[in-house]
């Protein structure tokens, strides 16, 4: 297992964050709106996801299988497991809507149709048609949050016009690594026999938009970071991987007005210090080498929408708080007991890669106070690298000092402020 290269600071304040709320008001103001174009939603996923919400709300975060009765298997086994699955959705659900209400795409409703059509989760959707709707309209709606005009009933999957420019835009969710040079060459091909050559006035201009969550984690599940720092690089490491795998690709052969290529990552991340589940829009873009005048003048364009609509912030967000880091040591109470798998954990950490079920696998117990702290691989993993080589070093002369060394110093990195 290769150690983490860079090291986080551990922020002093929380992050800024929207209460369930909010984003139960959301969903309720979506219904509406579907409801106001015809679209039903009774016994959709729509009406689960609220139904979640408002338990959530006044409750906190349960076991969801109730109300997801379809859509249980071995990824959902906490009530942490079951909010960031819902909140994946629902933010993603947010994200179209708020495009909506700035520019209404012609040919939206059918997409709608679709989309509240489909299974409750990602994760679990084995049509994939819902989801590849629902990517053309979180695609569409950056381009619908920056005042576009927005086609979703051509040929071409996204026609966003502004002013001076018309972009076309072929959208592609890919499923694993080896489909990657697949899905992006078919994109290619339908923009070379779909693109027009003018479009009235406006210059024209295509591009490629790709969920790559799949090739990035096959799971299609959840990731963690220690800190929101570190949830961001493990995502943009993905991404730059899978830009990488694509130089040996004929990316813009026999298709001029193709000018950039636009990845993206949607995933749900847990991130540790300060406590707080997120949803990942992540995004990187692959542009054409050489590009003429005009076709800078475009790209800067698009990356203007692009960055317009990323950077919007929720007025109803609560502003971050302070956190007070702990200062001192551990104090171990009388009768405290410990245990950690020195075999299992030796055995791991030559893994050159790890899986999802390696990391969430438990190597240690810290017992105190009448309360029981398991720490994972994914805890070890996070530990600087110092203490990791410490406990290598040591771990065969004194296991039990070098064993309980190392879990205080998960219990540290578990809880490193005072608060908690």
């Amino acid at each position: 297992m290769v150690a983490e290269a860079k090291s986080y600071q551990l922020p002093d304040e929380t992050l800024p964050s929207l209460d369930l709320s909010h984003q139960l008001n959301d969903l309720v103001a979506m219904r509406t709106f579907l409801a106001s174009r015809g679209i039903q939603t009774q016994n959709t996923r729509i009406e689960r996801y609220i139904a979640y919400l408002q338990h959530a709300c006044t409750h906190g975060p349960n076991d969801a299988s109730k109300i997801f009765k379809n859509s249980v298997d071995h990824r959902f086994q906490s009530p942490t497991d079951w909010l960031l699955y819902v909140l994946r959705e629902v933010h993603e659900l947010a994200w179209i809507s708020k495009g909506l209400n700035v520019s209404l795409p012609t040919g939206v409703d059918e997409k709608l149709k679709i989309v509240v059509s489909g299974r409750d989760f990602a994760a679990l959707d084995a049509d994939s048609q819902s989801r590849d709707v629902q990517f053309e309209l979180r695609i569409a709606s950056y381009f619908c949050q920056a005042g576009c005009e927005v086609h979703l009933s051509q040929e071409t999957d996204i026609i966003a016009l502004t002013s001076d420019h018309a972009f076309y835009l072929e959208c592609k969710r890919v499923g694993s690594k080896g489909q990657l040079h697949k899905r992006l060459t078919e994109a290619r091909k339908q923009l070379v026999s779909r693109i027009p050559r003018k479009s009235g006035a406006r210059k024209v201009f295509g591009g490629v938009a790709a969920d790559v969550t799949k090739v990035a984690f096959s799971h299609n599940g959840l990731t963690f970071g220690l800190t929101n720092d570190h949830s961001k690089d493990v995502i943009q490491k993905k991404l730059v991987s899978i830009v990488d795998d694509t130089k040996n690709m004929p990316l813009f052969r026999d298709c001029k007005p193709l000018l950039f290529y636009w990845l993206q990552i949607h995933i749900p991340s847990l991130i540790r210090h300060p406590p707080m589940p997120v949803t990942r829009f992540s995004s990187i873009q692959i542009a054409r080498a050489r590009l003429d005048r005009k076709e800078r003048r475009a790209a800067s364009v698009f990356y203007g929408i692009f960055e317009t609509a990323s950077r919007n912030r929720d007025a109803r967000e609560t502003p971050a708080q302070k956190l007070k880091l702990r200062r001192g040591k551990v104090e171990v109470p009388v009768g405290a007991t410990f245990s950690l798998d020195d075999r299992l954990l030796a055995e791991i950490l030559e893994r050159v890669e790890l899986d999802e079920k390696d990391i969430s696998e438990i190597v240690g117990t810290l017992s105190m106070n009448g309360k029981d702290h398991h720490f994972s691989v994914y805890d070890f993993q996070m530990l600087p690298a110092a203490v990791a080589e410490e406990w290598r070093a040591t771990v065969s002369a004194d296991s039990a000092k070098a064993s309980i060394k190392v879990l205080l110093e998960m219990y540290l990195q578990r809880f490193p402020y005072e608060e908690q």
